[in-house]
């Protein structure tokens, strides 16, 4: 993964316990073998992040890459259960095929983090 800091300014720290004023960035891809078959149709994977440091929740940015049939998959942005560490995104096929059989072993989730 990547790691970088945009210095803010005119910020103010509200939480004396945070860092310096400063957004950290960070930058990674999911395994694809972590992929998790939710129902026959979907899948999700949840896509750690504890190397980044975050000290707060994060805003994430996502994008999938998959060698096939990428267009048909749904779900790439939709972020659920959020924390400083770990999220979890959920992908449905919407040409009626099975997310899970497209993506394991196929598909990673690239992310941008900010926070």
């Amino acid at each position: 993964g990547l790691l970088g800091c945009l210095r803010a300014v005119e910020i103010e720290v509200q939480d004396k316990a945070s860092p310096s004023p400063c957004l950290k960035t960070c930058a990674g891809t999911s395994n694809p073998n972590t992929w998790t078959r939710y129902n026959t149709k979907d899948a999700f994977q949840w896509v750690d992040m504890r190397f980044c440091g975050f000290v707060k929740k994060p805003y994430v940015m996502t994008s999938l890459h998959a060698p096939t049939r990428h267009w048909t998959l749904v779900g790439t942005s939709n972020i659920y259960e959020i924390s400083k560490e770990f999220f979890r995104v959920f992908l449905t096929d919407s040409a009626m095929g099975s997310s899970y059989d497209e993506c394991m072993g196929k598909c990673h989730i690239q992310f941008m983090a900010l926070g």
